[in-house]
């Protein structure tokens, strides 16, 4: 008779909990056709006169099979799977019993989703305490486990069969049955269960309990190896046919089989087999993949288990004393002072070893012909990068290098920064090239040259210039610091004449060793104007439709600002507003400054490019650039590209740090602090109407920037 149901209850001396499991069974609130196979397993008690005491009056029938020798449980159930002639089965242990609403609530699951099972949740039960939940496996969050995140089931802490109803044609299909001869035989079923499954579905009700007692099978004394003999044989067994479709589950798996090994052989093992058998088990999952992912962010006995690989490396001692200091509740303590300490020496060799590298560095003469950039604070950006890309391309007798940690460039030219190669580089190249302050503990040889490309033309007031009042407050030494820097550098880069009239006096820096040969960005710009192939694959990595006009915003940050707990980002342009005021044929590009951390674009109808983009892309593919006291609008003047600039904090930001006058007294006609207004000028073209000479902020009397700065570089190098 075909029946819905297939309740397997396998059976040893159990006659005290054998009635209470039965009647859990008969209690459900399920109306559909249940069979209880109960499977006796020799007991040599009472437990099988009163399972017929409890035949007589059972509202579902039981079909009673008693075994002629004792298999264990495995065998048992297999038994009982053999013979069911229900559609689902479900596993049920005699000391365990299940909630009403149990075979209801997960064989409507099942008909509803064809799962290949359906899984609910569990909980202890102590005769003193009752009911307790301690159940915290992360996928009992899910209604439904699909296809590979089925293997989510490697992660739980105990791997219990009993809790699901398995579909029996997904059982038999995969040939999935329990282990025979030997305790923790559901190892290998559960296992298998996980790998094989397509559809699972979860129910998060505690509906199954499992009774806590000191008569379990897995509750025997220490003085026989039948447990540690059977652990192996288990663990052996599951990864026979393991074959996970996520790499991950390799870890998930042998996690729980060491933390069973160690429990075991801690609880169980007698005297003298708790290393052999840890040996056996790490030699097993060995044999099986030692190659495999192990998550980075676990708990630390795992982390040294598996990503410090004790286990991979079969560490059985050094696997032992975690797992001693664990059980101890010392390990945290212990492993952080340890590290501590290997910390402390690793950075003593560290600074020991860059000692000598630097000495050594120095005793030698420069190599002739190196030249190390330092980038834009060790970032392949700016002025460093297209100078760089320049001389790198060009044919040359020179060894090139920047300091960076960028991938794109090639890894023949990158040198990391502040590695002990990166000191031998600093202390043997004839010529140092950066574009930001330099750090301090960072020598200068009498026969290497530095030189300093700077960023960019000041609008706002630098260094002397200024009374960098904010900076000053949390740094007394900020002015005197970077002086120290500025007196090492042998040249500075200037694009204008005025340019290098306000870097000479901000920097108490001589301006006959100021070289106005232009900026190697700005030269970018120059000849990449026209480039429209250039500028339709820009547009599209930003997914800008090519008849669309581009507005750039790029404010610079500010000195209140600097080191403080609460940003002021009042002085930013609403672009959301601005975006839904102008016209559809513009889209805009926010582009904050790196200083500026803490700002995040909320706006839907604005675009914020990832770090990959340049700043000089940015401005190509732009129409018109806003900005405010950032000298990217110098950027612009050479290449004659429309800016405005909102400012509505000046006095605030002359307090700071100030601007200089005559630029803001020349650039009035497009300065606003009106988003009304500024949307007015952007729609009138009033910066293509007033026609305002910047000539004085600019100077094209030089040739190809990179062009004269190779020249300097070769004569200096030729001296």
């Amino acid at each position: 008779m075909f029946m819905d149901i297939s309740v397997i209850i396998p059976v040893h001396n159990a006659p005290i909990y054998i009635e209470e499991a039965i009647n859990s069974v008969n209690k459900q609130n399920f109306f559909g056709d249940v069979e209880i196979i109960v499977i006796d397993d020799c007991s040599t008690d009472n437990t099988v006169s009163s399972i017929k005491r409890i035949m007589k009056s059972s509202r579902f029938p039981i079909k009673l099979i008693e075994l002629e020798q004792n298999m264990k449980q495995g065998a048992a159930r297999n038994k009982g799977l053999s013979i069911a002639k229900g559609k689902y089965v479900f596993f049920l242990d005699s000391d365990d019993f299940i909630h009403e609403d149990c075979l209801n609530d997960l064989f409507e699951e099942g008909e509803l989703f064809d799962h290949d099972f359906v899984m609910c949740d569990w909980a202890y039960s102590y005769e003193d305490r009752g009911i307790v939940y301690a159940n915290f496996d992360s996928f009992l969050r899910e209604k439904r486990l699909y296809e590979k995140d089925c293997e989510r089931l490697l992660e739980a802490i105990t791997f219990f069969t009993v809790n699901k109803l398995y579909n029996k044609d997904f059982l038999q299909k995969n040939h999935i049955s329990y282990g025979e001869g030997y305790i923790y035989e559901d190892y290998e079923f559960y296992v298998n269960t996980t790998i094989n499954a397509r559809s699972i579905g979860v129910i998060s009700n505690p509906y199954y309990f499992v009774r806590f007692h000191d008569n379990s099978t897995t509750k025997i004394s220490r003085k026989t190896t039948i447990h540690i003999d059977s652990f192996v044989r288990a663990v052996e067994a599951t990864l026979l046919d393991f074959e996970p479709r996520k790499e991950i589950s390799y870890y998930h798996l042998y996690k729980h089989l060491l933390r069973k090994a160690l429990n075991y052989s801690n609880n169980r093992a007698p005297f003298g087999k708790k290393i052999p058998t840890i040996k056996k088990v790490i030699k097993l999952l060995n044999n099986k993949k030692v190659d495999y992912i192990v998550p980075k962010n676990i708990v630390l006995h795992n982390h040294l288990y598996f990503r410090r690989a004790y286990v991979q490396r079969g560490q059985i001692l050094k696997i032992l004393i975690v797992d001693w200091l664990h059980r101890k509740k010392k390990l945290n303590k212990v492993f952080y002072k340890y590290k501590a300490f290997r910390d402390r020496v690793k950075a003593k060799n560290k600074r020991e070893a860059k000692a000598n590298v630097i000495k050594e560095s120095l005793n030698n003469p420069v190599k002739k012909g190196r030249i190390l950039f330092l980038g834009f604070d060790f970032k392949y950006k700016g002025n460093s990068k297209y100078l760089f890309d320049y001389l790198t391309k060009q044919a040359h007798p020179y060894q090139i290098f920047i300091a960076t940690k960028n991938k794109s460039v090639p890894g023949y030219l990158r040198v990391k920064p502040r590695s002990l190669k990166f000191y031998e580089y600093l202390y043997s190249s004839e010529i140092v090239i950066a574009e930001s302050w330099i750090p301090l503990d960072f020598r200068k040889r009498e026969d290497s040259k530095w030189i300093q490309l700077w960023h960019g033309t000041p609008f706002k007031k630098l260094l002397f210039d200024s009374n960098e009042k904010n900076i000053l407050t949390k740094n007394k030494l900020h002015k005197r610091n970077k002086q120290r820097d500025i007196r090492r550098w042998d040249y500075l880069i200037a694009d204008s004449e005025f340019a290098k009239q306000k870097l000479s006096k901000s920097f108490l820096f001589n301006p006959e060793n100021i070289m106005t040969t232009g900026y190697p960005r700005v030269q970018w710009l120059k000849d990449n104007i026209v480039n429209t192939n250039l500028i339709e694959e820009l547009k599209a990595e930003l997914n800008i439709p090519i008849n669309k006009k581009v507005i750039l915003y790029t404010p610079t940050w500010r000195d209140y600002n600097h080191k403080t707990k609460l940003t002021d980002f009042n002085f930013k342009l609403d672009l959301g507003e601005l975006a839904n005021k102008l016209s559809d044929e513009y889209v805009i590009i926010d582009k904050s400054h790196d200083f500026e951390k803490n700002w995040e674009n909320v706006y839907n109808e604005v675009i914020q490019p990832n770090n990959t983009f340049e700043t000089q892309e940015l401005i190509l593919i732009s129409d018109i650039i806003i900005s405010d006291y950032s000298s990217i609008i110098f950027d612009a003047m050479h290449i004659n590209k429309p800016f405005y600039l909102y400012i509505n904090d000046l006095y605030k930001y002359q307090d700071s740090r100030g601007v200089y006058q005559e630029i803001l007294d020349h650039l009035q006609p497009l300065i606003t602090a009106d988003k009304n207004k500024l949307m007015y000028m952007i729609e009138n073209n009033i910066y293509g109407n007033l026609n305002l000479d910047l000539s004085k902020f600019i100077d094209n009397n030089y040739q190809n920037s990179n062009e004269v700065l190779k020249e300097q570089i070769e004569s200096l190098i030729s001296r």
